[in-house]
This record gives structure tokens, C-alpha cells and sequence, in this order.
């Protein structure tokens, strides 16, 4: 990989970045000239000193004196070579030996090209540095394999997703550290213009969608994307549309039937009239599963938190209140406690609906005659709850955590007896999640539950 950088850097290199080192190499026109000046100017004082002993004293001794002086000049260039092998050994840019004479010119070269090679590392190593950052800033997890399946880099992601440590299993075969038979014959495949999906590794559950892009002959990456969340989705959207159908299924057919029955059969006023009472209990009761409906569509539509508008409290708890006596009839005792000095911030309709769903559903599971205890305060963490307890049956602690689902019901024909659409609980903690808030359930069998919505410090104003 760091050697394709550099021959990319290379072969496009950026204005105002390093010399190519091809380019550092090469000298100008006339350094050439003097290198060859420079030796042809010692032989001449080699010679004229030579000549000059030779008519001075004797011929002999000017023979001898230009060959004594040619061996101290190869010499000092055998000194100038051995320091600038030395150098080379350890370069330091600035000494004092090796850069006079001949190797001057060679010296002066290699500093060229040290430099050169220095800017170079510097650039690759941002290049590699950029990289680096880019893919950990990726929500994907990024492998790089090479053409043995051996991993040569591997990012904070990928060794989340996949369980691999970059620093034990670097250099491994990718296949040995994820055991699956189907992503094994995926990998193995040169075809990889369409990707797989794993879902059944062992790993915190996940549910991952791998891709192979091919960049070079020896190496290949491996991109990792993480899809739990959009397979969960799927399979509630299949989830979704089975309870629809089968929560419209059951009115329709007892509509249908009783149509049938009035068309096909004479029948006297009081059983006529039963049909129709029960005809319109079935038609309420589509019409509030398709309001259900709509406000949880609405909801989930609306991906932005609820807005931070004052909700006088007083006014929707004296409705609440009101509409809770007209349907309670006196069958069950309900207390109210109101912390006045403290209003919400969000949207109206929403807590509204919230409150509602939670005293309505205390009303409906309660038997006659039980207690039904409704609360608001601000706590010692300055966080508001809403909290509405009752006597009723209570919940198991198995359908708990599930409870809030979507259609999901305690007891599916006491349910369907009293109306509900198995959507309350869901609106609710929706709405809840819209003003960053949360829902909190606790019960216990025979003794009944609480329901609680605590409101961060944030949703609180107090009552000037």
C-alpha cells in the first residue's frame, strides 16, 4: 500500500509539493563543466608543478614529484570517499567531511536527494495520516486483505464489528478469525460485484452486509457495514403490516357478517338493533386503531425532538381529570396530587395524549372499586414525572421490557373486550423519546402497577 502511494505521488506530484527525485538527481547545465573543469585544473597544477621541478632541478625529480603528487590527490579523494560512505551510513545534512574536491559534486547531489526523500516521507505519512482519519471516520468498517487473505490494516470499526484486534491478529488470515462457511466462499470467489449479508454471526447480534472492492493486484478491501438496524426495521415493518391486517381482520369480518345476516334474514327490531350497536362498537374501534395509526405515523415521520412551548399543566390535568370521571362512572377512587409551581416545555397535543393513554388504561385494567393514584412532581434531580399508579392485576415481569411494542398485549381478550388497540403504551414512549424523555414501568402481580414519564431538566419551567 505505501509503496502505490508513492509511486501515485510520483506520478502526479502537487504544485508546491517535493521534487520528484529523478529531477533532484539531475545537475544544471553547467555543473557538468565544472566537475570536469575542476579535475582537468588539478592534473594541469600536477603537471606545471611537475615541469617547474623538472627544469629547476632535474628531470627525474619532476617525474618523481608529478607522480607523488597524483597519489596524495587519489588518496584525498579515497579519504573524501570513505566519509561520504560514512555519511551515508548515518546522514546528518551539515559536516565538514566529504564535501570538498570531486565528491563535492556527489555530496551535494545525495543531500538533494535526502531532502528530497525526507519531503517525500513527510507527505506520504500525511497521506497515510488522512487516510487513517478518513476511514475511522467512517461509519463502516474498513479491512484491507491482501491477495492471501491476510489483513494488512484494519480500522476501530471493523475490529468492533468483526472482533478483530489489530494488534494480535494483524498479518492473520481473515477466514480463520471469521468462522463462517458462507462469508469463507464469498471471499474465496473473484466475482465480487455483489455483496453478502451474515446474520448469523456470533457477534453482539449484529447483522452485517460485506462488500469487496478490488484497488490492486495484491490487495483488496474489505468494507464492513453494520445493517441491524435496518434488518430490525424490516422485520417490525413485516411485524407491522401482520398485526394491521389482523387487528382490521376481526371487525370486518363481524361487520360482514352482520350485513349478511340483515340482508339474507328478517329480523325484529331488538336484534336489529343489537347488530347495529355491535356494527358501531366495530367501527369506533377501527376508527380509533386508524387515529392510533396516524398519531404513531406522525410521530415517527417527525424525526426532529417536540418544540419547547410552555404547557400550562393546569389546563390539561383538569381536562384529563374531567374525561376521567365521565368514563370511570364512580366504579373506581381517584386521587390527583398537583405540584403547581412547575409547568412542561414541549408540544400540547402530545403530552396531552401521553397523560391520557396512561389514566385510561389505569381505568380500563382496574377493577371496580380499585384506588387509581395520579401524580405530577419535580424530584430531587430537578427532573419532572408524571406518574400514574392503580390497583389493578399487575404485569409479569416477562412482558415488561415488551410491553410498549407495538400491538403487543398482556392479555389479548380482555384487550379486544375493552377496545384497546395495543398502540397506547407505544404513543406514550413515543412521545416521551420526542421531549427526551423516558417511560418507566414497574408491577407486581395482584398488587398493580406505575407508570411513570420523567422529563429531563430541561423540559421543566417553573410557574412565575
Amino acid at each position: 500500500m505505501d509503496t502505490d502511494l508513492q509511486q501515485n505521488q510520483q506520478k502526479k506530484p502537487k504544485e508546491g509539493s517535493s521534487i520528484s527525485l529523478s529531477s533532484t538527481i539531475n545537475q544544471k547545465p553547467g555543473s557538468s563543466f565544472r566537475f570536469w573543469s575542476g579535475i582537468a585544473l588539478t592534473v594541469l597544477l600536477i603537471f606545471a608543478t611537475s615541469m617547474v621541478i623538472k627544469t629547476i632541478f632535474s628531470e627525474t625529480l619532476g617525474y618523481l614529484t608529478a607522480i607523488i603528487l597524483f597519489m596524495i590527490w587519489i588518496l584525498f579523494q579515497c579519504f573524501q570517499l570513505q566519509k561520504i560512505v560514512q555519511w551515508i551510513k548515518n546522514p546528518i545534512i551539515k559536516n565538514n567531511f566529504g564535501n570538498t574536491g570531486t565528491y563535492s559534486y556527489i555530496y551535494a547531489a545525495m543531500v538533494r536527494l535526502i531532502r528530497s526523500s525526507n519531503r517525500q516521507q513527510v507527505l506520504l505519512y500525511k497521506t497515510l495520516a488522512g487516510f487513517k482519519r478518513s476511514t475511522e471516520a467512517m461509519s463502516d468498517g474498513v479491512v484491507i486483505i491482501d491477495n492471501k487473505n491476510q489483513i494488512v490494516f484494519v480500522t476501530p470499526n471493523a475490529e468492533r464489528y468483526l472482533k478483530i484486534k489489530s494488534d494480535l491478529d494483524m498479518g492473520k488470515n481473515i477466514i480463520n478469525l471469521i468462522r463462517n462457511p458462507e462469508f469463507a466462499e464469498f471471499l474465496i470467489k473473484t466475482d465480487w460485484s455483489k455483496s453478502v449479508v451474515l446474520e448469523d454471526l456470533p457477534i453482539e447480534n449484529r447483522v452485517l452486509k460485506l462488500q469487496i472492492i478490488p484497488y490492486d493486484d495484491n490487495e483488496r478491501l474489505l468494507i464492513c457495514k453494520d445493517i441491524t438496524k435496518l434488518k430490525r426495521l424490516e422485520s417490525s415493518k413485516k411485524d407491522f403490516v401482520a398485526n394491521v391486517s389482523h387487528e382490521l381482520k376481526t371487525p370486518l369480518t363481524i361487520l360482514g357478517g352482520y350485513i349478511e345476516t340483515m340482508i339474507e334474514l328478517p329480523l325484529d327490531k331488538t336484534k336489529k338493533t343489537k347488530m347495529l350497536q355491535e356494527m358501531s362498537n366495530q367501527t369506533f374501534r377501527m376508527e380509533r386503531l386508524v387515529n392510533d395509526l396516524l398519531i404513531l405515523s406522525r410521530l415517527d415521520t417527525d424525526e426532529t425532538s417536540a418544540m419547547h412551548d410552555e404547557i400550562f399543566l393546569e389546563s390539561i390535568f383538569g381536562k384529563v381529570i374531567k374525561n376521567a370521571h365521565l368514563i370511570n362512572n364512580n366504579h373506581h377512587k381517584i386521587n390527583f396530587r398537583n405540584n403547581k409551581k412547575y409547568n412542561l416545555l414541549g408540544n400540547y397535543e402530545q403530552i396531552f395524549s401521553a397523560f391520557w393513554n396512561l389514566i385510561n388504561n389505569a381505568i380500563i385494567y382496574t377493577k371496580p372499586y380499585g384506588i387509581i393514584q395520579i401524580s405530577w412532581k419535580v424530584n430531587t434531580n430537578k427532573e419532572g414525572v408524571f406518574e400514574v399508579s392503580d390497583t389493578g392485576p399487575g404485569i409479569e415481569s416477562h412482558h415488561l421490557p415488551l410491553i410498549a411494542e407495538r400491538f403487543y398485549r398482556v392479555d389479548k381478550s380482555r384487550s379486544q373486550e375493552s377496545g384497546g388497540t395495543g398502540l397506547g403504551l407505544s404513543i406514550v414512549k413515543n412521545i416521551a423519546l420526542k421531549h427526551e424523555s423516558k417511560l418507566e414501568i414497574e408491577s407486581k402481580i395482584g398488587k398493580g402497577s406505575k407508570f411513570r414519564i420523567i422529563f429531563p431538566l430541561e423540559r421543566i419551567k417553573k410557574v412565575s
